[in-house]
């Protein structure tokens, strides 16, 4: 099954991004981002649309806050 929002798509792909240097930070934030996707799923298969919704949100949240530190840190 594959998660059909633009936010989880952005998500799953800024968690398998190659970075030259891994910051302390990143490994933390790959697992929770992976714990969101993973309820994301069973949301999906469970036809909840209300959660699926908050999730999305909570992955575009994700997404840019990750985007925003990698810009500061130049990675």
């Amino acid at each position: 099954m594959t998660l059909s929002g633009d936010e989880f798509l952005r998500l799953e792909s800024l968690i398998h991004r190659p970075v030259s240097t891994r910051p302390d930070w990143l490994k933390a934030w790959r697992n929770e981002a992976n714990y969101l996707l993973f309820l994301a799923r069973r949301a999906e298969d469970d036809e909840n649309a209300e959660l699926l919704e908050e999730l999305e949100d909570q992955a575009k949240e994700m997404a840019d806050m990750v985007e925003a530190r990698w810009r500061a840190e130049g990675l």
